[in-house]
């Protein structure tokens, strides 16, 4: 596999945290219920790393939920460890974690912090506190992070063999793996129970910077968290057993499970893939599947290997980011281990859904412009290769410009909505300014109550903006063509009611008319902003008809209008994560079209057929295959005579990620065919 700036994939490695072992499978010495399942839940991850083509495996600490200090369970956790990775049939490194040697060196703990003897136990059943090896001019470098600041002979040991490690090793890329991680939100931030304290953070954030490490890995948190920090990649790793249920405060909705400890979508691990010139994650997911309680359910079939917004060259569906997708949250002091202020964290996992998605275009608005510390987040993550655009009133464009030109790196279009004579008055004043800079300039057109009581439409008292498929010829040239020396593209709107590819081909006709590019908002609600709408079948089927059309389109780029569910306020409607920002079937939807697009290649030829009212086949000939997507018309399934048995090729069951044989049984969803 080749990345165009990365180059020729090396090797793939796995990263795995907190798996909190219990003395044996049906008792834990925690007062919460789920922890029981911990020994179950890493067999079934370590049959899962079993499956995959790894060159090595690094646990980075929290390998048992027993403490030191009461022996005989650590002792029988670290036999049941030593039982299971038996099975593992890759090398595997680790170092431990607070539960493994002690809490780092804190005055407020309860628990024991690092001390000889828990150091010493450590060595007596898992060996080295520390390790260094290299792959492929790769330095792999683990460090036991509790030592920091404790002032034991092996802190000062580990630090000499440290500087030695780097001396000897200074050609090589570093990767840097601990237990705490340094910082949870910013790197100034107070010391609490969830991050290094400052002289020790201080220590790690300058060999970060003094080295040109490429990335750092901590667990602990048993959440996913992502940081960019002077050129490094830093990433805060999910557990393999439980969720921390504290950090569930960063969902505004009641928790589903054990007060938030066993959000079994947010556990997992980390695959690496690394290249020449750089690496790419992979959150696995493992959804607190257990061996050994009874029997999985496998479907057998070769695994797609998800395509990320770096890789992804193909992008078909972007996404608004219309809720607070960086919001920032205060954890509040409920009596556990931070018991005497707030700490403050970002949730980071709307963006992890779109990366997985390989969602590269993202829409936001000013607010993320505006405020700087928004704006740096921006910064770091066009790095991991997401593409931005801006969306704006016309009427406050002027304000915002000079931010705009300022930060022009961030943004690949701008789009300004307002009445025509607003939008061309903005256009002719930063048109010439965005063309230095490489940002394109769209326009969508505010609908007043007058356009809209003319088409026969009910009125409703809310914004309504872009040109629609029902829009006459005559009407959007009378519009669209005053546009063209000012403007790259126009916005059209397509309702979850309105026809995809009615609105394609209305968007094809502007583009061979005035040679502007269209950009398609996909609104995945009613016209009606009291109407619910809450059929996943029908979201699907329209994201998986609009996603064959931006593939095939190159003038036409198509974004989603929700990403997480929307159940208040105006327009309620699904969206493809919900509202704790797990993924639903359409963000594996999403995720696993773009994978087979690329895949595929770039489309070559395409028809679109439709069977009876109800189905609706894409057909496209690519570059390296052919796609069939069976397209049910509001979700509803009707006859399965007008689709064929297939002996060729394969059948894509999006939901697991897998080619198989039979198409799978997907009760209105789309069915995809896939031929190499």
């Amino acid at each position: 596999m080749r990345h165009p700036a990365f180059g020729d994939k090396l090797f793939s490695f796995a990263v795995v945290a907190d798996t909190h072992l219990n003395q044996d499978d049906a008792n834990t010495n925690s007062p919460f219920k789920v922890n029981e399942l911990a020994n179950r839940r890493l067999r079934h991850v370590i049959s899962d790393l079993n499956s995959r083509e790894l060159s090595h495996v690094i646990h980075l600490g929290d390998v048992v939920h027993p403490v030191p200090s009461g022996k005989n369970l650590y002792e029988d956790a670290a036999q049941k460890f030593h039982e299971q990775i038996n099975e593992l049939r890759h090398p595997l490194y680790i170092i431990p974690g607070n539960h493994d040697v002690g809490d780092k060196p804190i005055a407020w703990g309860p628990a024991g912090t690092v001390c000889q003897s828990f150091l010493d136990a450590w060595s007596e059943y898992f060996g080295e506190h520390y390790f260094h090896f290299s792959c492929k001019g790769v330095s792999f470098i683990g460090l036991n992070i509790q030592l920091y600041g404790s002032n034991l002979p092996l802190e000062s040991n580990q630090r000499n063999w440290l500087a030695g490690i780097l001396k000897e090793n200074s050609g090589d890329r570093i990767m840097l793996f601990s237990h705490y991680p340094p910082y949870l939100f910013h790197p100034d931030e107070d010391e609490h129970y969830d991050n290094l304290g400052k002289e020790g953070r201080l220590e790690i954030l300058e060999l970060i910077q003094s080295n040109s490490v490429e990335a750092l890995f901590a667990g602990h948190v048993h959440h996913f968290w992502y940081h960019f920090y002077e050129g490094c990649n830093f990433y805060l790793l999910p557990s393999t057993a439980f969720t921390r249920q504290d950090y569930s405060e960063m969902f505004r909705v009641p928790s589903q499970d054990s007060f938030g400890r066993n959000d079994i979508c947010k556990l997992g691990y980390l695959i690496v893939h690394v290249y020449e010139k750089g690496h790419e994650f992979e959150l696995i997911r493992s959804f607190g599947q257990e061996q050994g309680a009874y029997p999985l359910k496998k479907t057998a079939g070769e695994r797609i290997h998800p395509v990320t917004p770096q890789f992804n060259l193909f992008p078909a569906m972007g996404f608004d980011l219309r809720y607070d997708w960086q919001e920032q949250t205060q954890i509040p002091p409920l009596g556990s281990l931070d018991e005497f202020d707030r700490k403050t964290v970002r949730n980071d996992y709307g963006m992890l859904a779109l990366w997985e998605m390989g969602a590269k275009h993202l829409r936001v608005p000013p607010a993320d412009l505006l405020d700087p510390v928004r704006r740096q987040r921006l910064h770091d993550l066009v790095n991991l290769g997401f593409q931005f655009t801006l969306f704006s009133s016309a009427s406050t464009a002027e304000e915002i410009s000079n931010l705009v030109f300022e930060h022009s790196r961030l943004f690949r279009n701008w789009e300004i909505s307002g009445y025509l004579d607003h939008c061309m008055s903005a256009g002719q004043q930063l048109s010439s300014g965005l063309q230095q800079k490489g940002i394109r300039l769209f326009m969508s057109l505010i609908r007043s109550k007058a356009d809209i009581l003319r088409t026969g439409s009910t009125y409703y008292h809310v914004i309504n903006h872009g040109f629609r498929s029902t829009d006459s010829n005559e009407e959007l040239l009378k519009y669209v063509e005053p546009l063209i020396k000012s403007f790259d593209g126009v916005i059209f709107r397509c309702g979850i009611g309105d026809s995809i590819t009615n609105t394609v081909h209305k968007a094809k006709f502007v583009a061979q008319e005035t040679g502007l590019d269209v950009s398609v908002h996909l609104r995945l609600s009613s016209d009606n902003p009291a109407e619910y709408l809450h059929s996943e079948p029908a979201l699907c089927n329209q994201l998986a008809l609009a996603m064959c059309y931006g593939w095939c389109e190159d003038f036409c780029q198509f974004y989603c209008d929700t990403l997480a569910d929307s159940d208040r306020g105006f327009f309620p409607r699904k969206g493809v994560l919900d509202r704790e920002y797990n993924p639903k079937f359409g963000a594996l939807l999403v995720k696993n079209l773009h994978s087979v697009f690329s895949k595929l290649g770039r489309a070559r030829h395409w028809e679109v057929k439709q069977a009876n009212s109800k189905l609706t086949t894409f057909r496209v000939v690519a570059e390296s295959g052919e796609l069939s997507v069976f397209h049910f018309e509001g979700g509803s399934r009707g006859s399965d005579d007008c689709i064929q048995s297939r002996e060729d090729g394969y059948w894509l069951d999006w939901t697991e990620g897998k080619f198989v044989t039979k198409a799978p049984q997907m009760n209105g969803y789309p069915l995809v065919h896939v031929c190499f």
